[in-house]
């Protein structure tokens, strides 16, 4: 089905000209849709349509909140383990540190994201830090929980692959040598203890080096609770999607 880029603004809750500047930096081929009177719309196809969502990100037209809190908002919804800085939240939502860091800001002051005291590694050693967590005991997340969750986040570039866990990860296995396991054939290990780790900057690395199956693998075990089940049940579908595209 062809699409006008002016419904597929509206549909990614963005505006004209910046699906204009996206169609060109992609790439994306467009063509004249035939009309009777007036000059004739440009439009794309579903296949550019899926690569404009995937680059930019979409969001409900009508939502309660803006464009770039939206996508912070999606962001921590799907990080439950929360995020050690505001730059892990810009990359994860795809916006700016600037932006980021000043809607977490905002958000904190709103209760909709609370600053949680942790224990940390940091180069090895163990450090008092502060977890940035969504705050769901706010009422206020279940009026705009539909809008988030109706946001689709962009997808992040495929970064090259990693044949071992990085060092900064190995605390994790303290009763293996992860030097010896090979990603492609311990997967579904390396995945069980980066996720269930509870360490945010873990559980970022395995959602986007280990495959869509590990996951699922993880979500599958008998000690994991049904909430975490849910969330990594739609971490793999996000995996799957991401590699598809």
């Amino acid at each position: 089905m062809d699409i006008t880029i002016g419904d597929a603004a509206e549909r990614l809750g963005t505006s004209i000209p910046r699906v204009r500047r996206a169609i060109d930096r992609l790439g994306i081929v467009t063509r004249s849709m035939a009309t009777r009177d007036g000059r004739p719309p440009r439009v794309l196809d579903e296949e550019g349509f899926q690569r404009l969502r995937d680059e930019l990100g979409s969001m409900p037209a009508h939502a309660l909140r803006g464009r770039e809190e939206l996508k912070v908002l999606a962001a921590f919804n799907m990080n439950p383990f929360g995020f050690r800085s505001r730059r892990a939240v810009a990359i994860t939502a795809g916006i700016s540190p600037t932006t980021a860091s000043a809607i977490v800001d905002r958000l904190l002051e709103q209760g909709l994201v609370v600053a949680v005291p942790a224990l940390l590694r940091n180069s090895g050693r163990v450090i008092r830090g502060m977890i940035l967590e969504a705050n769901r005991t706010n009422t206020t997340w279940s009026e705009i929980l539909d809008d988030v969750l109706a946001t689709h986040l962009p997808v992040p570039r495929m970064t090259s692959t990693a044949k071992i866990v990085p060092r900064r990860f190995w605390h994790l296995f303290w009763n293996a040598q992860p030097a010896q396991l090979p990603i492609i054939e311990h997967a579904d290990f390396i995945a069980s203890r980066m996720l269930l780790s509870k360490d945010p900057l873990a559980v970022s690395w395995a959602m986007t080096h280990l495959p869509a199956s590990s996951i699922e693998k993880t979500a599958s075990l008998r000690q994991v609770n049904d909430s975490d089940r849910q969330w990594l049940l739609g971490l793999s579908r996000a995996r799957r999607e991401a590699l598809d595209a």
